[in-house]
């Protein structure tokens, strides 16, 4: 039990010494809350993602809006730190580094979302947001607010999930799945300018 709240931590060996290294939340400006704050924007996939009944590519949806979003935190203050840029296939464990090299203290991964087989999408669908540090639910529930209040659709809640990009200690991290790219209507939507 730490007397202070906690943002991030490390751990390392150093020699023969374990070393916790602990990260205290940033001083935020009110006025001004992403100036100097330093994101992380991981556009989901490739490889592989979800492909929508016209032929939309995941990976070209989540790149699309991630570029949007780092031109709307910059603009805001923010220093961006974009962990795919391009079309070429990037690892999770590299993505996470990435963050980690550049002092990211939020991170946030793009996804669309689709179903296994024998799962009806039109029960199942919406919009979603996964952490999984217990100090990363509040960033979970905000963006899920703002992807509910934005798109409009049915909110399938915030959830605790083990996933590569929502496991970072180092900052708080949570992974959007904005909505589901293998429902035509949903598909129309995050092909969209607009839905973007």
């Amino acid at each position: 039990e730490l007397s202070r709240p906690v943002w991030g931590y490390r751990v390392r060996w150093s020699g023969r010494s374990l070393l916790l290294e602990i990260r205290r939340p940033p001083v935020i400006d009110p006025g001004h809350p992403l100036h100097g704050r330093r994101i992380a924007i991981d556009p989901g996939h490739p490889p592989l993602g979800a492909v929508g009944p016209t032929g939309v590519r995941e990976p070209d949806v989540t790149l699309a809006v991630g570029k949007k979003v780092s031109r709307l935190l910059a603009a805001a203050g923010a220093t961006v730190i974009v962990l795919r840029t391009n079309d070429q296939p990037v690892e999770l464990a590299p993505r996470v580094m990435h963050a980690e090299r550049a002092n990211a203290e939020l991170l946030v991964s793009i996804h669309a979302n689709a179903l296994p087989d024998g799962v009806n999408p039109f029960v199942n669908n919406g919009t979603s947001v996964y952490y999984f540090q217990p100090r990363s639910v509040n960033l979970a529930r905000a963006l899920d607010r703002a992807l509910v209040r934005q798109f409009g659709y049915r909110d399938l809640g915030v959830g605790r999930a083990d996933l590569a990009l929502a496991r970072p200690t180092w900052m708080p991290a949570a992974l959007c799945e904005g909505l589901f790219l293998m429902l035509p209507d949903q598909e129309a939507v995050l092909a969209s300018e607009r839905g973007q």
